[in-house]
């Protein structure tokens, strides 16, 4: 999934991803340089940013591959993913069925 990884994006790609698992851990997947004013309650960011649930750790190494690992990504506390979803500046999708 291009979306997720290094390689240049095309311009109708998102700047922000995010991934979930189990809708109660999540990591910034894309977009580090963005992550302090995602924190911040009045932080201005590209928008929409980009959500993607999975069910397990193991589902998002099959669709990213299987050297994906949580340690080099930032963690995202539950209450600021809540906070996006609430102010609507995230798009949550589930993962693809594999």
């Amino acid at each position: 999934m291009n979306a997720m990884n290094d390689d240049p994006k095309p311009e109708n790609e998102p700047q922000i991803i995010i991934v979930g698992f189990d809708r109660k851990a999540y990591y910034l997947v894309r977009g580090d340089e963005h992550l302090s004013q995602i924190l911040l309650a009045d932080g201005t960011f590209p928008t929409p940013i980009h959500c993607i649930h999975f069910n397990h750790q193991m589902d998002v190494r099959r669709v990213m591959g299987f050297d994906f690992d949580t340690s080099e990504h930032w963690g995202v506390h539950p209450e600021i993913v809540e906070r996006l979803r609430n102010t609507n500046c995230l798009v949550e999708t589930d993962a693809p069925a594999i």
